[in-house]
Parts: C-alpha cells; structure tokens; sequence
C-alpha cells in the first residue's frame, strides 16, 4: 500500500514538474503563485509524501489546469533529467506533513515546525513579515487579533469569496525599491497614473483582508500573512485619522509585497525595510504624474510653495501633509530649505495639539476651503503679480 501511493505521490510531483517547465517557470514562481513555499513545493515535486488536496488545488489554480489533471496520468511527465532542482534555504512555510504534526519522510531537508518557529503567531498559524520583535504587540492583544482573523476567513466561506486576492503581489525584480514596487503593483491594479484617493477601497476589491482596530498607543498598523490562502491579514489602528490610515494601508501592502517578492522570508533588516516602505506607500498613492499634474494646473513651481497652499493641495489627494511634503521633496518640487521650514511647523502643531488633548492633529487646509475654483482663488490671493516693465 505504501509503495502504491509513493508511485502516485511521484507520479503527481512529475506532472507538476512538467507543466512548470512547460511554462518556464522555476519553483519559486509556482511557489508564489500557489501561496505556498519553494521548499513545500520542492517536497511535492519529488514525491516526498502525498500532498493534501486543498495543496493540489492551489497548485493547480496557478498552473490554470484541475487538480484532476494533476491526478491524471493522462498529463504528460517529465523525462527524467539530471540534478534536482535544490531546496531554497531558509524558507518561511513549512510542508504539509510538518503542518499535520507528521513526520518528514527520511533525508528530506529540515524546515522548522510552525509549532516552534517563532515566525509563526501560535494562535493562528499566520507568519510574520518581519521579526516578530518589530511590533510590540503583546500576547492578549495578539489572541483578540486571531480571534477577528478566524472570524473573517469564517465569514469569507459562509459567503463563498476565495480567500486568495485577485491582485499579485509577487514582484521579484522590484522588491528593493519602493517606488519601482508602487508603479509594478499600480500595473497590476489596473490604476494608471491616477492618484489612489481611497486605498482601502481599492484593496478590499482586490481581496486582501483590512481589519480597523484597535491597537496599542505604539503600534499604528501590523500586517500577517495567511500561508494557507496566499493573502495578508492587514490591521490599522481603530482611532488614527483617516489619512494616517490611508498611509499606513499602503505602507503595509509595501511590506507584503516585499515579503512575497523576496520568497516568504521575514524582513530582517528593519530600518532599510521601513525606508522602501515609506517610499513605496508614497509612490502608490502619489505617482509622479499626478502630483505634477496637480501643481501644474495651480502654476505651482518649487519656489512657490507656502503651508497653506501645500495643505490646500494635499487635501485634495486625501492623504497627511507629512507624507505629501516627503513625496513633493521627494521629486525635486519642494526646496530642501522649504521642506525644513514645513517640517518645523508641522512639529509645533502637532505640540499643540496634544497640549489641548485634540485627537485630529492632521492640520486643515486655510478657512477649509475645497474644489477647483476655490484652489484657483486661493492660489491667485498668494501670487505676486508679474513686474510691468
């Protein structure tokens, strides 16, 4: 009995082995593409054990064919060929064996058990993309988090939704630099050179699971991700402005995606990770075509920039003054000197603020003034008219 279903474990792992090739993918990119491991999918390939079929329909769904095909033998295999392909090191899912407890066949490699790998959050078996000690989140409020991760992916099968999320968030090449992933995602997004107003908006269509909540003082978001549908659990703190929670959304898909891209394995290098995040987020929800477009149509040039009219701006992408400043500077539209200046003041308001016990310290645009031809009254109020000769 043994010995039959090792020829059908080896027999399935050279179907999909074929099919890949036939693609010309390697076993990372099925990997990514089936929300599992490269060594996982190492294991499946060479015939180590049986794979579940909830495994094989992953696997399937993301080489377009059935798991049914896989079953086949009808599907061609592969003819024998030199060295296997080598188990990446240090990935971060384990087998599915290792995830039932079982034993791992004799000489397969050694991949940590999500019982004792401190990369696993224990009460749900989701994984960490970065170290676990990035995010003060103590062990209550993780237990309350898997609780409303266990209730969403409940209330995802009670109504049918795949878990998987229609957007890719594998994007290898682009990993390492954040507006180079920001432009690679908007792609895929089918956003354009269109300003993101509503992120939230666009990633819940797109599937990924965006939980408002509520966190500790330290802690303006987390993200997880979920190895067993290929998606991210992101949460954002329940009481931050709404456009702290634009931000910090796209700032958090910015590490998912990092971590997808680099092969499932936890960001270790904390501040750099943080830096292409921020960049990211900035380049998401403000491309370069847009925000020129927006100072070109109120004849803003570098020098022109005031407070009052960098929040009139800004408000109307829907996002904080801090992270617009960051993105005009960012493309050489704000003098370095100016940026200082905006900096300073942005650092006294917020002084302020927490000196009145006011929860909104995003500032306001002067006199809430909104829409075109309010901009274009304000903008004409500030501008020195042109020297007659």
């Amino acid at each position: 009995m043994a010995s039959s279903q090792n020829t059908d474990a080896n027999g399935i792992g050279a179907r999909i082995r074929a099919l890949r090739k036939e693609r010309g993918w390697k076993q990372s990119a099925l990997a990514a593409e089936a929300g599992m491991s490269a060594a996982q999918l190492c294991h499946v390939e060479q015939g180590r054990g049986q794979p579940s079929l909830r495994t094989l329909e992953r696997i399937a769904k993301a080489l377009q064919t059935t798991a049914a095909d896989l079953l086949s033998p009808a599907v061609p295999l592969e003819t024998p060929a030199g060295t296997p392909e080598p188990v990446p090191a240090g990935d971060a899912l384990a087998s599915d064996a290792l995830a039932r407890g079982e034993e791992e066949p004799a000489g397969a490699p050694a991949l940590p058990s999500p019982r004792q790998d401190p990369l696993v959050e224990k009460e749900s078996g989701m994984w960490h993309i970065h170290e676990p000690g990035d995010v003060p989140v103590d062990r209550r409020v993780r237990a309350r988090l898997s609780k409303e991760m266990a209730e969403w992916k409940q209330a995802e099968k009670a109504a049918g939704v795949p878990g998987r999320p229609a957007l890719s968030l594998r994007y290898p090449a682009a990993a390492d630099h954040g507006a180079l992933l920001a432009r690679e995602m908007r792609t895929a997004g089918g956003l354009g050179p269109a300003a993101v107003v509503a992120p939230e908006a666009f990633f819940a269509a797109k599937g990924l699971r965006v939980l408002e909540t509520k966190l500790p003082s330290e802690v303006s978001s987390w993200a997880l991700w979920d190895p067993e549908d290929g998606n991210a659990f992101i949460f954002l703190r329940k009481d931050a402005t709404a456009e702290k929670k634009r931000f910090r959304l796209a700032y958090e898909a910015g590490h998912v995606a990092r971590f997808v891209s680099g092969g499932f394995r936890p960001v270790r290098d904390v501040r750099e990770s943080r830096k292409i995040s921020r960049a990211f987020a900035a380049a998401f929800l403000l491309p370069e075509e847009a925000v020129r477009e927006a100072a070109h149509a109120l004849a803003i040039g570098p020098g022109d920039w005031t407070w009052e009219l960098a929040l009139l701006v800004k408000d109307g992408f829907g996002i904080s003054i801090e992270t617009f400043l960051y993105r005009i500077e960012e493309l050489g539209m704000l003098p370095h000197a100016r940026r200082r200046e905006f900096r300073a003041r942005l650092k006294a308001h917020y002084a302020a603020c927490r000196a009145e016990g006011r929860q909104d310290f995003e500032p306001h645009p002067p006199h809430r003034v909104a829409g075109r031809l309010a901009a274009l009254r304000f903008r004409a109020s500030i501008r020195k008219p042109a020297s007659v000769p």
